[in-house]
């Protein structure tokens, strides 16, 4: 091992449905001050932002697909609107709030998802065609959980939209991913910022970016429904507090004002990536400075 060699910078891009549009202003900033991005990974909809800047490192290029893709007829067939309710608590309080209403209840029983398989599948097939990680120029990684052996799944290779379809599997809302021997759905529901996955693609460094991390308010509390959610909603929350601790930096993009449908906002999204970016950059920096040559040398 050459000590003096540059540290390797992941960076991993957690879940978050629309609001995963900030990761486009945290990699723009990255690129205007001139910090590398060695390996990336994603969950969910950091899967889509990573495996698309993976393929062409281009921020601009990045935030023109996402603006294509969020017009597109594909994306538009999924109707998300539907769900857009001004619903507290990200896509927690939204299934909350569907199942105290019976429409998720009713839904679940008669459907695989409530979103159909083929509009999901038209979406990432448009969005990365046929290409598959080993096209990437940046080496990339992104996460999935597989329901049958209850095991995390880092895919490194294979067909993109294939892996990135099933990281972003939101349980019973979009459909399940079959895939060799997996069943998979959303990685964000045990690694919702694949702090890892960079660990596996050999990052030294891992910068992770979250999009809030507080709790949705508890509600009344009435049901024995709102308290066996709440309590699920606990232990997520708490499994997501103990992954952090894995990384080396915390990006933490605070939207609590923006609902997961709300797309149509990726102006104010990428600027806030930006400008929570800019603001914690000393730290960025002094972490990199900080794991330098001899901290990897002992590093635990």
């Amino acid at each position: 091992m050459n000590i003096f060699k540059r540290p390797r910078i992941g960076l991993a891009l957690g879940g978050g449905s629309a609001k995963g549009l900030a990761h486009i202003g945290v990699i723009k900033v990255f690129e205007e001050e001139g910090i590398p991005i060695d390996v990336i990974a994603g969950t969910s909809i950091g899967s889509i932002v990573g495996g698309l800047y993976a393929l062409n490192p281009d921020p601009l290029y990045l935030e023109n697909k996402a603006r294509v893709f969020i017009n597109s007829d594909a994306f538009r067939d999924l109707r998300l609107e539907k769900f857009n309710r001004n619903q507290s608590g990200g896509w927690f309080g939204r299934i909350k709030s569907r199942l105290k209403d019976g429409l998720t209840v009713a839904e679940s029983l008669m459907k695989p998802s409530i979103v159909p398989r083929e509009p999901t599948e038209n979406i990432f097939k448009e969005l990365f065609e046929n290409k598959e990680f080993s096209d990437t120029r940046i080496p990339f990684a992104c996460i999935s959980l597989d329901l049958l052996s209850g095991n995390d799944v880092i895919f490194t290779a294979g067909p993109l939209w294939k892996a990135t379809m099933a990281s972003s599997a939101i349980p019973g809302i979009f459909p399940k991913v079959e895939y060799e021997n997996y069943v998979l759905v959303d990685g964000g529901v045990t690694a919702n910022v694949p702090i890892q996955a960079a660990r596996a693609l050999g990052a030294d460094i891992v910068i992770g970016v979250i999009l809030g991390r507080q709790l949705s308010p508890p509600g009344e509390l009435s049901s024995a429904l709102e308290v066996i959610l709440r309590s699920e909603e606990l232990a997520r929350f708490k499994l997501f507090r103990l992954t952090l601790e894995e990384a080396d930096f915390i990006i933490d993009i605070e939207l609590p004002d923006i609902h997961w449908t709300e797309f149509g906002r990726i102006d104010e999204l990428i600027q806030r990536g930006e400008s929570t970016t800019r603001s914690v950059l000393d730290g960025v920096r002094k972490t990199i400075r900080g794991r330098g040559i001899f901290p990897r040398i002992f590093r635990r």
